[in-house]
């Protein structure tokens, strides 16, 4: 067992290792996703697991924007309330040892180089408000289920067209209205509600309406998380 207390979830961990997977970067030192060997200090999050997955990566992005490339990693893990060790912003403590990878784990202890500080942690909370939305379980994990729900209620707005890629039945479940296959204003109305819903999710002002601004958010939100991928 690692020391200290587990703050976020270990599929939050593994919904960013996959992302860096799908983004070029190397994923190490992680159950379920590489060897684990014996060279981390006595009671590292490496040497846990759950559910066939560990609970610390060591994440790698070998080039001339390396740097860069693992800081835009480490913005990632902490959107995501991950605890992160990475000289970003100097080399004090245990961050520098840590200027050629980023490591992730799902503890309370973060540090960038200047002092340590403890992680948000409690998951993905925008993923599971994003399902509370779309009336699906809230479990943070961004799922084939949830994406079809989501891109459903987006792809009935005004600004892609108001289309139907799964059925006008199955959007009127997702907005919570009966399933008669009449896009009325009942229909409408509750596709602006479960619109606002999305908006406060992804952190958007909550206008009911899919305009530019929500469609970016959406997207990167769901470029991160989504696992139906």
């Amino acid at each position: 067992m690692a020391l200290g207390t587990q703050l976020s979830p270990t599929q939050t961990l593994v919904t960013f290792c996959l992302w860096a997977q799908r983004n070029g970067y190397s994923v190490g030192e992680m159950h379920g996703f590489a060897t684990v060997h014996d060279v981390h200090t006595h009671g590292s999050w490496h040497f846990d697991s759950d559910g066939g997955f560990g609970k610390a990566a060591d994440i790698n992005k070998n080039g001339p924007d390396e740097r860069e490339q693992l800081i835009a990693a480490l913005d990632r893990a902490q959107e995501l309330g991950l605890a992160v060790i990475y000289a970003r912003d100097g080399v004090n403590g245990i961050a520098g040892q840590h200027k050629n990878h980023l490591h992730v784990d799902v503890g309370p202890f973060s540090h960038l180089g200047l002092d340590s500080f403890v992680p948000r942690g409690g998951g993905d909370v925008l993923t599971a408000a994003l399902q509370r939305a779309v009336r699906t379980g809230d479990d943070q994990v961004w799922g084939a289920d949830t994406d079809q729900r989501a891109e459903a209620v987006k792809a009935a707005s005004m600004i892609m067209g108001v289309t139907f890629p799964f059925g006008i039945e199955f959007t009127q479940r997702v907005v919570g209205v009966a399933d008669d296959g009449v896009w009325g204003n009942q229909s409408r109305a509750a596709h602006d509600q479960t619109t606002a819903a999305i908006q406060q999710a992804i952190g958007r002002p909550a206008t009911g309406i899919w305009d530019q601004a929500t469609v970016d958010a959406y997207t990167n939100a769901r470029s991160l998380r989504n696992r139906a991928v």
